[in-house]
């Protein structure tokens, strides 16, 4: 007895796992993907409930996170002025919102599957006033290794992918090697998820890729 094609057909679909901000759905767009919401601004408790629910539903064999915030962050505040609060809101609170996205990606990532995190994060030479940001996407990017290696065992990749596509950063000397910097989320940043997601990245886990036209080296 075989099951219903389309079924099937949608099942192939990556999943991604997302805030509901408009650069999101124009990479699940890209990506043709099933976008799943995460509560990520709703607190501890809506996220457990999430993750639970998540963690149980059907397996897919392509994940993508993108937990991004409806208006991009700002490069305008250095390091030495931001009080706690800004701390906590651009960089504890998201982190605590990937955290448990990735953990449920990787539990519902079928075997021999691949996850993928699409962070938002400046170049060295760019990351000014951006701090809260660099401090995430290098927390998030050794959640990925963590999971990468606890996962592999089942054939399970997890990489991510860095983009500042959306963070507004007049680059410093010297010009990025591409001028198409800093790329855009539905062609850039979807075509390195779209190749970390294919079977020609088989060899590939706990990588990054900086989808940003050769900024960052």
């Amino acid at each position: 007895m075989t099951g219903d094609p389309r079924h099937a057909s949608e099942r192939a679909r990556p999943l991604i796992l997302g805030t509901d901000v408009a650069a999101v759905r124009a990479l699940a767009g890209a990506l043709d993907g099933r976008l799943e919401w995460v509560p990520a601004a709703e607190g501890d408790a809506a996220l457990e409930t999430w993750r639970r629910r998540c963690a149980s539903a059907a397996p897919c064999a392509q994940i993508v996170v993108a937990l991004w915030s409806e208006i991009p962050p700002r490069g305008d505040t250095p390091l030495t002025d931001m009080d706690a609060d800004m701390w906590e809101t651009r960089a504890e609170a998201p982190l605590i919102a990937w955290s448990v996205a990735l953990a449920a990606a990787a539990s519902r990532c079928a075997d021999g599957g691949a996850v993928v995190g699409v962070i938002e994060a400046p170049a060295a030479l760019d990351a000014a006033g951006f701090a809260p940001e660099v401090g995430l996407a290098v927390a998030v990017r050794a959640l990925a290794r963590s999971l990468a290696a606890s996962e592999g065992a089942r054939g399970v990749r997890v990489n991510t992918v860095t983009t500042q596509a959306r963070l507004g950063v007049e680059p410093l000397a010297p010009a990025p090697p591409l001028a198409s910097f800093p790329g855009r989320v539905e062609r850039e940043v979807a075509g390195a998820v779209r190749l970390l997601l294919s079977p020609d990245a088989a060899g590939i886990t706990g990588g990054t890729l900086a989808a940003d036209s050769g900024r960052a080296w």
